[in-house]
């Protein structure tokens, strides 16, 4: 197996080539890593998750954050459940469930005019944590996730997992550190820093660098990659404060978020943080119109009973205060033209808060390309799983990001059918009802929003290192609910076995070789064999008894990549040339045609050019380079 990372003309299938120090012209000191250990620049959720997972695949980790500490800001609330699905994989789903929502709680969503009301428009209904395990047990027919979702601040989630960062012996945080810019040469990445508390500039030279530095990354605008798409045409002003008012905020019952809506507007929305005394207000305001004689108390009296009749709590403490700018956009590409640097998360792609797709898109990245990273470290992955990443990962955010602005339209239509016959209080009785009627039915017919399964599970890659099934035709996919299939590239579907054990936790840290046969001492061994000669760990799981996951699983032989999608499936056990083919192509050393595995296509760079991208929910929608800038941002946002 050959020897190096090469660029993307030549073909990296083994470890990483030593690196030579060297001294900065400029007087600057220089560092250098080991060639197995990857740097991150940027130590928000995606940045930590990255160096979490490459931990869990024996790889060393330097995270650089500009910020001395982890977020103030909410920013997300909720873990959805293939997110929990990922961080049991590797061990941390009870943990994070430790400092979210206690489990009891239910996590309604309601649809209000404002709490001046004793009862909202209209709700929709979510389990709590404890219910909905008991529903995913009751069905067991692979339409549901193995974990429930968990609601959680950004807030606390980074600093609990900054704190686990900090306890891992193979990986090193450094807050308070600046990322300047990233020079990609033949052989490494040259990266400008500087530490904020000393004023000190250095220069660290790294084989690979991954930009999860957010929406306004330096590295994807010094790599000049083009970002396509724009802000909805408003901006938001966000108070996160402590408050143990409870009646007064609990006047329409417990609720995870409530939405407000004027006739003709959506005017923003209360999320209920920890069921405890932290919530956050989001204001929308139209651009043009100013926030800043605006005070936090009002505004957050403001959203809960509107502009002309503010509902006034008792507020013990603001605890952050900022106008944010909701906007969606994607990268055209997600890596640098010689292979060496990498986006993850919002340096990528950026969603609207409608959907929760955000953050958990950024999670589903770092998992996708840390074990992508890890097994090229490792010596037998090869230069195709890392052109899969952007394959992989681009369709799903730019579904994602549709998505979002989806929903959001859903509450700017109720907002218009609430304002349709004008003040709702100055109708009639029987008007006012037919009114507040068609608004409930609008909601109950649109209820997708943090429900859609098949946005969240339904993700099927098509990347090169996936071999369709040419048997069957493909199912049919809806972003309302998952259909449980082996499709190669879709996630697995989740089901208990026989004894109780998630189907899921059988399965081995890499590849796995689900196996229904028999026979399966002898069926998949020539598979097994291919994986062995190329140095592929490989874990053969035999199900011989286990019918009704057989059923739900439709093919005798399922290939599951590290992160729980198919690879390959079949029902004959493949001959020995067929089953080499089979775990080169997986690994990304032999680059197929999706659907043929006869067909080599030889070297494919990971950056290609991809025309620019449109989305229906924004209005004007733009081009950024070599800078990031929408009127109103947030602090946070840049």
């Amino acid at each position: 197996m050959a020897a190096g990372f090469q660029t993307v003309d030549e073909r990296p299938t083994g470890h990483l080539p030593a690196s030579n120090s060297h001294v900065n012209g400029n007087s600057q000191s220089a560092e250098t890593l080991e060639n197995d250990r990857i740097l991150i620049a940027g130590g928000g959720p995606v940045g930590l998750v990255l160096a979490k997972v490459l931990s869990f695949y024996g790889v060393k980790s330097l995270v650089l954050e500009r910020n001395s500490t982890t977020t103030r800001w909410p920013k997300m609330d909720l873990t959805n459940a293939r997110s929990m699905e990922l961080f049991r994989k590797i061990g941390l789903a009870d943990e994070l469930r430790k400092h979210g929502v206690p489990p009891e709680f239910p996590s309604s969503v309601k649809i209000s005019k404002s709490l001046h009301h004793e009862a909202p428009i209209t709700e929709w209904p979510h389990p709590s944590v404890n219910d909905y395990r008991k529903a995913i047990a009751a069905s067991n027919d692979g339409t549901l996730p193995l974990e429930p979702y968990q609601r959680l601040s950004q807030a606390v989630f980074e600093a609990w997992l900054k704190g686990e960062c900090d306890l891992d012996p193979m990986i090193e945080t450094r807050f308070g550190w600046k990322v300047e810019s990233a020079d990609e040469r033949a052989d490494d990445v040259l990266t400008t820093v500087t530490d904020l508390d000393k004023g000190h500039t250095e220069t660290i030279s790294s084989k690979l660098l991954i930009g999860c530095d957010g929406a306004s990354s330096r590295i994807r605008r010094g790599l000049q990659i083009e970002l396509d798409g724009g802000p909805v045409p408003t901006y938001t002003l966000l108070i996160h404060f402590k408050s143990r008012d409870l009646t007064a905020l609990h006047r329409q019952g417990l609720f995870w978020h409530i939405f407000f809506i004027d006739e003709g507007r959506f005017r923003g929305a209360i999320i209920a943080q920890d069921e405890k005394d932290t919530w956050t207000t989001h204001l929308h305001i139209p651009i043009g119109e100013t926030h800043e004689s605006i005070d936090s108390h009002d505004a957050v009296y403001i959203t809960l009973g509107g502009w002309n009749n503010p509902y006034k709590i008792k507020i013990d403490e603001i605890l952050v205060r900022s106008t944010y700018r909701p906007s969606i956009a994607i990268a055209r590409a997600y890596s640098s033209p010689k292979g060496r640097i990498y986006l993850a998360g919002d340096s990528a792609h950026q969603n609207i808060p409608t959907g929760g797709y955000g953050m958990n898109m950024g999670l589903g990245d770092a998992f996708d390309l840390a074990w992508k990273l890890a097994a090229v470290l490792k010596g037998w992955g090869g230069r195709g799983l890392l052109s899969s990443y952007e394959d992989d990962r681009r369709p799903v955010a730019m579904t994602s990001i549709e998505r979002s602005g989806v929903h959001n339209a859903v509450h700017a239509t109720g907002a218009e059918l609430f304002g349709a016959q004008g003040p709702v209080s100055e109708l009639d009785p029987e008007a006012a009802t037919a009114v507040l009627n068609s608004v409930h039915r609008h909601y109950q017919a649109n209820d997708g929003e943090n429900k859609d399964l098949g946005i969240e599970m339904g993700q099927r890659y098509k990347s090169k290192i996936t071999i369709a099934d040419p048997e069957d035709d493909q199912p049919e996919w809806f972003p309302s609910k998952y259909t449980p299939t082996t499709w190669p590239g879709t996630r697995a579907p989740h089901v208990f076995l026989n004894d109780g054990m998630p189907i899921f936790d059988t399965f081995g840290t890499w590849y796995s070789l689900v196996d229904f046969s028999s026979d399966g001492d002898t069926g998949a061994q020539f598979l097994i064999d291919a994986a062995t000669s190329l140095g592929v760990p490989l874990k053969h799981v035999q199900l011989p008894d286990e019918t009704r996951a057989r059923q739900l699983w439709e093919k005798t032989f399922v290939l599951i990549r590290p992160d729980q999608h198919v690879s390959w499936r079949s029902d004959k056990a493949p001959e020995k040339e067929d089953a080499l083919k089979i775990m080169r192509t997986v690994t990304g050393n032999v680059e197929t045609e999706n659907g043929s595995l006869h067909q080599n296509y030889g070297s494919v760079a990971p950056t290609k050019s991809v025309a620019p991208t449109k989305f229906s929910s924004v209005g004007a929608m733009t081009t950024q380079r070599g800078e990031y800038e929408y009127e109103q941002m947030g602090e946070f946002q840049r």
